[in-house]
């Protein structure tokens, strides 16, 4: 609907407002003008001031929120200090006070664990120091009695808690950092026998706690009485760096003597939490107060006025017009995906239903086909979501120029595609998912990218898969999953079949719960050789399923079930558990027990606290970490870069090894490993099993050995069967092999009865 213009105004009209714009004073329009823009400056500074103020509140409270974190963040830091201490004290307890050896060990572990502690010492239940280890305090001397105060006296013998801290602020070191003592009891079931002393070095301490971010963003002064312990050297808070400090205290001991946290934000935290917003609202503010002066200083004109009135009058059709195109607009993207303007799935299930129900008076063969591209998450995870949704723009019509006009194609989701086709019979609809498979052989063109990408199909026809919409989605779904698992790129038509397969995924899923319960999975493990002198140096720990009606699972088929319910981090965690158990009995038998590899799922590595659970773990076996290997794929490895590398690098820097597992059937490019800190290459069994007879899997293995060892990485070979894929792996400089030519997996007992009597596999030979 439009609006239809005001009339043309006659002389009749225009001649009294004329003659009373003459009546009005010389200077009107200006002072008007000069009214309008003083009220419109002091309006738009009232705003500027209220936006300024909500926008300082906001960063106010943000600091405060991070404070709070930051708060967080230390109490648990320092819980996981006080646990390990309490363990340590627990420890000694039960040591032989003649012989120290046990204590160095375990000293020497615990500093190596924690570089920030500057020492260890033990006294006796008189406060005597016995042993320190680590370097010496300035306040704590070997074979002198304690002087911390008539409060230690107290403490030891009170029963208000076993842990204590003793802050002494006027302890520092030469160069300034201060120091702090936390003391522990070291106690049996009779009496307490002496206190544990482990003294920090301050900046150290909370450089270790406190998260990357943090030190980031926020500026952060740690006082102690009148010093500032934190940073070193000490910085003002009058520095321009700082911005609305906030301000709480941390007790650790809980005896009134709490250190002053002042946290403000940095020159980046205030650029990362900025806003221009208030000055856009001033500036803005004095835009329109300027433009309102202006509008007012020609308003009184009469031609301006006429003017004015016909803009007035052709916004209100533009806002008319508009107003009803946004409701088409809107209309549409309710049913229609934005990127490629086809259904998206409520317009398909409103358009299917329509088909459907012509369907039934008609009598035609009618077909919902499921489309998903093969591999795609590959393109958006190295080339970006950008190249993704522009490939998705071509494939779009590429398949609507396949099908029929009154055919239906729509975007489910994703790479996912929905299709329907009425047809006379089936033969034809699956003709045309043949079609469809053969179309995207072509090939497509994205900017200067080249991209050949296959599909699979799942075909539901109606009624034998399905007599509602629904449900035909659903099985089309059901028999895209057989597609996909049949070998991609091909189509797959529903059948109820596929409901007892479904069904068993879903009882063994339930089995798998049950069975992590009962204990009935285990681990075994298989040998890893050394392929110049067959020396057994790792193995490597495999998950095993035997269910309670007596038979066992395939690994890869319950693997592949835990992956898709979000069992496999459970499953990986009992993995590392008994594994670390094991490795642990084994080191107890032989000072040569092998090195151990295990494999990491995705879910395990993007848990956030991974490389915090493996350390706990390994402490608590008493494993050195270097005796860990991890088996991580090259998808996982790539998957986020970024993140990724940064998790590895913490694993590394505790001691742990990488192993990048199957390597040669993903990405395949060593180009990817210098970014990581990888010390072992595995390479995948596809290239070794036809190795002494494939002149490509010969030169596909010698480069993989070749360019690992020019990056300083070692290779296993897994899959050996035979002396002959032997004999050329060690020709090519394979670092370690495992396969049944030496050992299938066998249980950890086995394991210890090979380090005990040595290893039934002869001297080489080859």
């Amino acid at each position: 609907m439009r609006v239809a213009p005001p009339p043309q105004a006659t002389d009749a009209t225009t001649l009294p407002l004329t003659e009373e714009r003459s009546r009005l004073p010389r200077f009107a329009p200006l002072m008007l003008a000069i009214l309008v823009l003083v009220a419109g400056s002091v309006l738009t500074w009232l705003v500027h001031q209220q936006v300024l103020g909500a926008h300082e509140r906001s960063v106010a409270r943000q600091v405060e929120q991070l404070s709070q974190f930051l708060a967080d963040d230390l109490a648990t830091g320092f819980a996981t200090l006080v646990a390990s201490q309490q363990r340590l004290a627990a420890r000694v307890a039960t040591f032989d006070r003649q012989d120290q050896s046990l204590w160095r060990f375990d000293t020497a572990r615990y500093l190596a664990d924690f570089p920030f502690i500057y020492s260890l010492a033990i006294t006796d239940d008189d406060f005597r120091v016995l042993s320190i280890e680590g370097r010496q305090p300035p306040d704590v001397v070997a074979d002198e009695r304690l002087d911390f105060g008539p409060a230690l006296r107290g403490w030891f013998e009170g029963d208000s808690g076993s842990f204590g801290l003793l802050v002494k602020s006027a302890t520092s070191l030469s160069d300034g950092r201060h120091l702090l003592h936390s003391l522990e009891k070291i106690a049996d079931d009779e009496a307490a026998q002496g206190v544990l002393i482990a003294t920090y070095v301050i900046p150290d301490a909370l450089d270790a706690l406190l998260s990357g971010v943090f030190r980031d963003v926020l500026a952060i002064r740690v006082t102690a009485g009148e010093q500032v312990v934190y940073p070193h050297p000490p910085v003002s808070f009058e520095s321009s760096e700082l911005y609305r400090p906030n301000v709480f205290e941390v007790d650790l001991d809980g005896d009134g003597s709490s250190f002053r946290f002042e946290v403000g934000l940095t020159a980046l935290g205030e650029q990362q939490l900025g806003s221009r917003l208030p000055m856009a609202a001033l500036y803005g503010g004095a835009a329109v107060s300027l433009l309102l002066a202006v509008i007012s200083l020609l308003g009184l004109q009469a031609g301006q006025q006429a003017r004015r009135m016909a803009k007035v009058n052709r916004a209100l059709n533009r806002a008319v017009t508009d107003q009803e195109r946004s409701r088409q607009e809107l209309a549409h993207l309710a049913t229609h995906d934005p990127l490629t303007d086809l259904p998206n799935r409520q317009g398909a299930k409103e358009r299917l239903a329509t088909m459907l129900g012509e369907t039934r008076r008609s009598g035609e063969v009618f077909a919902v086909m499921f489309l998903d591209l093969d591999q795609f998450k590959d393109i958006n995870d190295s080339l970006g979501h950008q190249i993704g949704d522009r490939l998705l723009q071509a494939i779009a019509p590429r398949l609507a120029g396949l099908l029929r006009p009154d055919d239906f194609l729509g975007r489910h989701g994703g790479d996912e595609f929905l299709l329907a086709a009425r047809r006379g019979r089936r033969d034809e609809v699956e003709a045309l998912a043949a079609d469809l498979l053969a179309g995207m052989e072509r090939g497509f063109t994205v900017g200067d990218n080249r991209f050949f990408i296959s599909a699979s199909i799942g075909i539901a026809f109606y009624p034998d898969s399905g007599e509602s919409v629904d449900e035909l989605i659903q099985n089309a779904d059901t028999a895209l999953f057989k597609a996909k698992h049949a070998g991609r790129n091909q189509y797959a038509v529903f059948t109820r079949e596929m409901f007892g397969h479904a069904r068993h995924r879903l009882h063994l899923s339930r089995d798998m719960r049950q069975g992590l319960e009962r204990g009935d999975f285990f681990v075994a493990y298989q040998p890893i050789v050394r392929a110049g002198d067959h020396r057994l140096c790792g193995v490597e720990a495999l998950c095993r399923w035997k269910h309670e009606k007596g038979y066992m699972v395939p690994p890869q088929e319950f693997i592949r079930i835990a992956e898709d319910t979000g069992l496999i981090g459970r499953l990986g965690q009992f993995v590392m558990e008994q594994a670390l158990i094991d490795l642990a009995d084994w080191q107890a038998i032989s000072p040569q027990a092998p090195w151990l590899s295990v494999n990491v799922s995705g879910v395990q590595v993007r848990e956030s606290g991974f490389a915090e659970f493996l350390s706990v773990l390994l402490h608590r076996h008493r494993v050195d970490p270097q005796r860990l290997h991890l088996e991580i794929t090259e998808e996982i490895l790539i998957e986020n870069l970024a993140r990724n590398r940064a998790l590895l690098e913490d694993l590394d820097a505790i001691g742990m090894r990488i192993v990048v597992d199957d390597f040669g059937v993903g990405y395949s490019s060593l180009a990817y490993l210098k970014n990581f800190p990888v010390s072992i290459v595995k390479i995948d069994r596809s290239f070794v099993a036809d190795l002494a007879q494939d002149a490509e899997d010969q030169a596909i293995t010698r480069t993989i050995c070749s360019l690992s060892a020019d990056l300083g990485m070692e290779t296993i070979a897994e899959g050996v069967e035979s002396i002959e894929q032997l004999a050329m792996l060690k020709q090519f400089n394979c670092s370690y092999v495992q396969g049944f030519l030496f050992s299938q997996p066998v249980s950890a007992e086995a394991i210890g009865a090979l380090l005990r009597e040595g290893v039934p596999w002869s001297t080489p030979t080859v």
